[in-house]
C-alpha cells in the first residue's frame, strides 16, 4: 500500500513522502496512529504542489540572500567606541553590536550568519556574511575612538 507519510518514521521516511509499505504496517499502525495518509491522486497532486511551492519559496529566499550579500560586499561600517589607554575598548564588539549596525543600515542579517573576529583594539576588521553554502559577503568593521568623530 502507497501512503503519504505526515511525520519522519525512522526507518520508513520522512515527512512528506510516498512510501511503499505493508498493508497491515500502514492500516493498524500509520494511519491509526496518523502518521500517514493513503496516497490517493489527490493527495499525491496536493503532495506534490507543496513541494514546489517549498522549492520556489527557497529559491526566493536565495534571490534575496544574493541581493543583500552584493550590497554588503566591501563596505566598511563604523563604530565609535570608548577606548582607554593604548586604544583598548572598554568590552568588545560582538556579532550583536555588528547585527544590530546593520539592521540601522537597512540590511536584513541575523547574527547567527556572521563570522566575527574577536575585537578588543581600535582599527579595521574583516566580517564574513555566511547566509548560505555558496552565498557570504565580506565587508569590514571599523572601531574608531568616540572622540573622533
Amino acid at each position: 500500500m502507497e501512503v503519504i507519510l505526515l511525520a519522519d518514521i525512522k526507518g520508513t521516511g520522512k515527512k512528506g513522502e510516498i512510501v511503499k509499505v505493508s498493508d497491515g504496517y500502514a492500516r493498524n499502525f500509520l494511519l491509526k496512529q496518523k502518521l500517514a495518509q493513503p496516497a490517493t491522486n489527490t493527495n499525491k497532486n496536493i503532495v506534490n504542489q507543496a513541494q514546489k511551492a517549498k522549492e520556489y519559496h527557497k529559491q526566493q529566499e536565495l534571490e534575496a540572500f544574493a541581493k543583500i550579500a552584493e550590497k554588503l560586499k566591501g563596505k566598511v561600517f563604523k563604530f565609535p567606541v570608548k577606548v582607554g589607554e593604548n586604544g583598548k575598548l572598554f568590552g568588545s564588539i560582538s556579532s550583536k553590536d555588528v547585527e544590530t549596525k546593520l539592521r540601522e543600515q537597512g540590511f536584513d542579517v541575523q547574527k547567527k550568519q556572521l563570522e566575527i573576529p574577536n575585537i578588543k583594539l581600535l582599527g579595521k576588521y574583516p566580517v564574513n556574511a555566511r547566509f548560505a553554502p555558496k552565498i557570504e559577503a565580506k565587508f569590514y568593521v571599523e572601531i574608531v575612538s568616540s572622540t573622533e568623530i
